[in-house]
């Protein structure tokens, strides 16, 4: 008897405990953003409005993305996206892969994926393995045959471009300047 009437309250206690772990996250995922709030949430002389994504940047599902305009080595272009609390783009499906083709069409564009830390180990920027991929027929090809020659401590590295008007990646070298995407999380409300 004692422990049927211990059933409720052992699940109301879980299910408080789920909303707890949920409402945690929003708060960790905003305190993150805090030092960005004004690319967020502007303000005017009597009020802040917040949007999911920082002005200028594009909404897609649960994400924003940067599309930069100017042109950066791909460890310069990262270093870029997280002074921006970001990082280089991660592609994690073929929907994502046709938004970031529909906004690169006439350039190349640094994605987040190398093989800087070890010759034909493809990494994202935040060192996850690479699962599908979007290569060009014949990619990753070494482009160049140089890529894995010279420039110090990106030797034997290759980085990874979108290939304008294609929906496919193609690598090159890192120590060459292209645009970049960098993605974040939108602000969920």
């Amino acid at each position: 008897m004692l422990e049927r009437d211990l059933e409720e309250p052992r699940s109301n206690c879980s299910t408080m405990n789920k909303e707890k772990v949920q409402q945690q996250s929003k708060y960790n995922e905003i305190f993150k953003k805090l030092p960005f709030l004004e690319q967020y949430c502007a303000s005017s002389s009597q009020s802040r409005v917040c949007e999911p994504c920082p002005q200028g940047w594009s909404p897609f599902s649960s994400k924003c993305y940067y599309f930069s305009t100017e042109r950066k080595i791909w460890t310069d272009s990262r270093s870029d996206c997280i002074k921006r609390g970001a990082d280089l783009v991660i592609i994690e499906s073929e929907e994502e892969q046709e938004f970031i083709t529909k906004h690169t069409r006439e350039h190349p564009y640094w994605i987040g994926l190398s093989d800087l830390k070890n010759e034909g180990t493809w990494l994202w920027a935040d060192k996850t393995s690479l699962q599908k991929g979007f290569w060009r027929s014949g990619e990753p090809d070494d482009h160049y045959g140089t890529e894995n020659k010279t420039q110090g401590k990106i030797k034997d590295a290759d980085c990874v471009v979108t290939v304008p008007d294609e929906n496919t990646w193609e690598d090159t070298r890192c120590f060459s300047k292209y645009k970049f995407v960098c993605e974040t999380d939108a602000l969920l409300f």
